[in-house]
């Protein structure tokens, strides 16, 4: 049913399994991706070199997580492979076009950044159907 998931990874390990499973049982690809924003570029009152330094190491970080997690999936058994986009959560948009995918997994962790709220002119436009797990 599901050839392709895009699953905009969250740190919850309830995401990650809920993706896995689904996976699983649909015989899906997992496109892995991560938004770089808020959660991924910290702000520092440190001064400009210190700022680009930290939001450096915070992104290569995030790269590090991804692909980490394209290795767990791959040792599970499930084809996935790492896409990832800067900006925000209406950038999806874009990405869940260009990928072809059937299915988007979104934590509403990743929605913070706009008061938790699914911006308008994304869902009535997306290719697939969209699930935002829960943030608890």
């Amino acid at each position: 049913m599901f050839e392709r998931i895009l699953y905009i990874v969250s740190e919850k390990q309830e995401d990650k399994h809920f993706v896995m499973e689904l996976a699983r049982q649909h015989k899906s690809a997992v496109l892995l991706s991560g938004i770089m924003s808020r959660e991924c570029r910290q702000i520092s009152t440190d001064g400009h070199t210190r700022t680009k330094v930290v939001n450096e190491e915070t992104e290569r970080q995030c790269w590090q997580d991804l692909y980490s997690l394209e290795e767990e999936l791959k040792a599970a058994g499930i084809k996935s492979s790492v896409m990832a986009q800067e900006g925000k959560v209406d950038n999806i948009l874009g990405l869940a076009n260009s990928s072809h995918c059937d299915l988007i997994v979104l934590s509403s962790s990743s929605l913070s950044d706009g008061g938790y709220r699914i911006p308008d002119e994304l869902i009535p436009n997306l290719p697939c159907p969209l699930i935002v797990t829960n943030q608890e």
